[in-house]
């Protein structure tokens, strides 16, 4: 990690963003705390290359990573989704709408 993914981390906080950890894992994580005293990043894992490896919970964890950890970091941003309107669900209101996440230039 560098001084340009630390500052992207540190802009990021309830932003999401994607890391790319040193063992190649690739994960899409809500940036909670950067902590520079720590040298580590709390957040929570919205999604992973490596699935298997996290446990199943009801509500969002939180997980750390330390910074020696990280090989990049890059800013994500939501991309509004596509709508029409005749598409409405079961209370005819509109449907729940998914996000889908992209890299920023």
């Amino acid at each position: 990690m560098n001084a340009k993914d630390l500052e992207t981390l540190k802009a990021s906080v309830d932003r999401v963003v994607k890391i790319i950890s040193c063992d190649g894992e690739s994960l899409l994580a809500k940036v909670v705390l950067v902590s520079e005293e720590d040298d580590d990043v709390i957040y929570e894992l919205v999604a992973t290359s490596r699935e298997s490896q996290y446990e199943k919970f009801d509500e969002q964890p939180a997980y750390a990573i330390d910074f020696k950890n990280i090989e990049s970091v890059e800013a994500v941003a939501p991309v509004p989704p596509k709508t029409s309107p005749d598409t409405t669900g079961p209370t005819g209101k509109p449907a729940k709408q998914e996000v889908v996440w992209r890299e920023l230039d």
